[in-house]
């Protein structure tokens, strides 16, 4: 969800019928809910990137007029010559609004579309106003509310995985020579060196060896004969965690809670919540680290 689109691929804007609002100046809206909350920054968001996008220099103020003119007015009279950009712009909005009231904002179903929300949202956006939220808020919030949805979402589909990862913690935790830390990593020591242990700012040297819960293996320096170089923080949270514990020399088995792995991201043969296994030796600590860290387990 880093990626997640906010803007349309060519207007860069929500879909929005404009004679239904009365006003183009600022206002603060009333946001009940917070599917009203997402609509609203989604204009905000939008409209933030129309004026950054399109609206530039000293004719800022009138363009930013005429843009809105255009739109309420469907675009006629001194607008049409004078804005041809803004004209074509006010059209893909109108065309964008049918398929926003079909698919639903941002394309969930779930989410009904309000245009009047989204209307005053982007009209504060076009005009840099710090109502309600900034340009900036908006986005944090688009994002971090569709992101808390995505994972519900997937939750639903892959809950299974989540339910048996727990379980199998909870009885792996039972047996001799396990230890849990604090975060709910599980960790077994095969080999204990005798080396130095890793900092957050060391890069390592390791071969490791990654299975699911039912044995299946879904990657393995060891099988490829070819350790790997990367730093630290680079990876997952467990596998950060261990490693700051884990002396040079050491060879470890790590079970890592779905949290401390990657959650409810699919990353095709680990699919969301699913608990990982590795064996880890850390070969060394290295001075020099590859441009691009190798390591399938990196965040």
């Amino acid at each position: 969800m880093k990626n997640l689109k906010i803007f349309f691929a060519v207007a860069l804007v929500a879909a929005v019928a404009f004679t239904s609002c009365k006003s183009n100046k600022t206002e603060l809206p009333a946001l009940k809910t917070q599917l009203d909350s997402l609509n609203y920054a989604f204009g905000v968001a939008n409209g933030d990137g129309i004026k950054n996008y399109y609206i530039k220099g000293d004719s800022a103020k009138k363009s930013i007029e005429a843009l809105l003119a255009g739109m309420s007015e469907g675009m006629k009279g001194e607008v049409v010559k004078e804005n041809v950009e803004l004209v074509d712009l006010g059209t893909k909005i109108g065309s964008s609004l049918k398929d926003q009231q079909k698919s639903g904002l941002m394309g969930d179903s779930t989410l009904k579309v309000d245009i009047d929300l989204i209307k005053q949202g982007l009209v504060n956006g076009l005009r840099g106003s710090k109502v309600q939220m900034t340009a900036q808020e908006a986005q944090a919030y688009l994002q971090k509310t569709m992101m808390e949805r995505q994972a519900k979402k997937m939750e639903s589909q892959f809950g299974a995985n989540k339910t048996a990862g727990e379980k199998f913690l909870a009885e792996n935790a039972k047996k001799a020579g396990v230890t849990t830390t604090a975060s709910g990593l599980q960790y077994e020591v095969i080999t204990k060196g005798n080396g130095p242990i890793p900092t957050a700012e060391s890069k390592v040297k390791v071969n490791y060896h990654g299975t699911l819960i039912d044995g299946t293996v879904f990657d393995s320096s060891v099988q490829r004969k070819s350790p790997v170089v990367f730093p630290v923080t680079g990876v997952i949270p467990g596998w950060t965690e261990a490693l700051k514990l884990m002396p040079v020399g050491s060879k470890w088995k790590l079970y890592v809670p779905q949290q401390l792995a990657y959650g409810s991201q699919d990353r095709g043969a680990i699919k969301p919540f699913s608990m990982l296994i590795f064996e880890v030796e850390l070969l060394s600590i290295e001075k020099d680290v590859p441009a691009a860290p190798q390591a399938p387990v990196q965040q």
